[in-house]
């Protein structure tokens, strides 16, 4: 007969409980991800043409 193998234990929670955000860090964390990708959307918009005339399909 097989032994079967010990269950995994589920562990729940954060990896780094001592790591706490607070509300303004991550409002601000927010605001520079979205003017982050406002200017690579500009970019990309403006590439955009070129990469479809090249990679399309």
């Amino acid at each position: 007969m097989t032994q079967s193998s010990p269950q995994k234990i589920v562990r729940r929670g954060r990896i780094f409980p001592e790591i706490q955000w607070t509300p303004e860090r991550m409002a601000q964390y927010k605001a520079e991800k979205e003017a982050r990708f406002q200017r690579y959307k500009a970019i990309f918009e403006k590439a955009k043409p070129q990469l479809i005339d090249k990679y399309y399909g």
